[in-house]
Formats: structure tokens, sequence, C-alpha cells
């Protein structure tokens, strides 16, 4: 439906420069690892110092990112126990397996392709009855359920097939590039956008109804 316009989803932070965004994580990322090895390996004095300088890092990328990564983990698994579980172990596996991070990648790339395996693991150990794409989805809310516009596309994204969902999220939610997309779900550009485009009609389609009745 050409008319109904997905320009009322929730976008990512306004005014995120991406080349900027990246810039300041890298240095906040080399900033923790330069306080760790400090800490691991000097004396005393410098070991204390590098500890905090470490703590310090790692604390600045953990708010820059607890949001986002609990957002993404809650949309995917539709469960916040879930989510707040997941949440956890990825910023455990930041700073545990920190020195497996590659600059070519950017930071935010990195820690969604971590949360994006977890989420993916967690649906697979699900019993098939409580798998994502099998549950009965309750119907768009009626307006009188409905807040506004972002609760219905928030039901409407909830009915879309995972793979589809999370396309969606990486890009319109959290803004990612589609370079650091592919990365996390090792595709191509051109696959990756046939699926967004393929995944905002099916989008459209579930919203066209209620759009048409309430909007049109």
């Amino acid at each position: 439906m050409e008319t109904l316009e997905l320009d009322r989803m929730p976008s990512p932070p306004a005014g995120r420069d991406r080349e900027r965004e990246n810039a300041e994580d890298l240095a906040l990322f080399r900033e923790f690892l330069a306080g760790r090895t400090m800490s691991e390996n000097a004396d005393s004095i410098l070991r204390d110092s590098g500890a905090r300088q470490a703590r310090a890092a790692y604390t600045k990328i953990y708010l820059r990112y607890r949001e986002r990564v609990y957002a993404y983990a809650l949309r995917i698994l539709s469960n916040a126990q879930d989510a707040e579980d997941l949440f956890q172990e990825v910023f455990y596996r930041v700073y545990a397996h920190a020195e497996s991070f590659t600059e070519e990648k950017s930071l935010s790339g990195w820690i969604f392709t971590i949360a994006h395996n977890l989420c993916l693991n967690k649906v697979r150990d699900r019993k098939p009855q409580e798998a994502l794409d099998d549950l009965i989805l309750p119907a768009l809310p009626a307006t009188s359920i409905a807040a506004d516009w972002q609760d219905v596309i928030a039901h409407a994204m909830a009915r879309l097939p995972l793979e589809y969902r999370e396309v969606i999220i990486l890009r319109e939610y959290e803004g990612l590039s589609y370079t650091e997309m592919t990365e996390i779900l090792h595709t191509t550009i051109p696959s990756l956008k046939s699926r967004l485009y393929r995944a905002k009609g099916r989008l459209r389609d579930i919203l066209a109804p209620y759009y048409k009745e309430h909007y049109g």
C-alpha cells in the first residue's frame, strides 16, 4: 500500500553521526584495553591506575550501549527476563573477550554481533511450541488499547518472521550501517537490502487494514 508510510517508526537518536560515534567508540575501547593491560602487567601503583582507567572506559562503553542492547534483545525475544539475562551476558562477553575485537570493524557492529548470536541460541534452545515464529500472535490493538502509532507498529513487528524483524530493528531502530549489518547477519549488502525491502513490504501488509481504518 503506497500511502502507508513507515516514517513514524522509532528512529535512532537524532543527530547520531556514525563516523563520529565509531571514532569515539574506538578511542574508549583502546583506553579500556590499555588500562587493562597496565593493570595486569605493571607494578602496584600503575596497576591500580590501569584498573581505574579500564573500569572508567568500560563503564562509558556500557552506558553508551546498555539501553540499545536491551531494547534489541527485548524486540527479538519478546520476553523481558530473557532479554535481561541476555543483556548481561552480552556485556560479560564484551569484557571477557575484548581482545577478539578487531579495529577493522565497528564496536557497535561487534557488540550487536554478540547479541545476535546469543539471541539465535536462545531462540533455538526454546521448545518448539515456544519458538518465536510459531507463536499465535494477537491482532493489532484497537484504538482504545493502542496509546499511539508506535504501539501499533510494535505489535505488527512482533508478527514478522525473525529474519524480517531483525533487519528492521538493526536498520531502523539501531541505525546501523549496511556494512555493520552484513557483519552481524553474515550476508551481502544486495541480499540485505532485498531482505529489508521484503520486510517492510510485509510490515505494510500487516499494518494496512489498521492504517486504512484509523488514518486513511
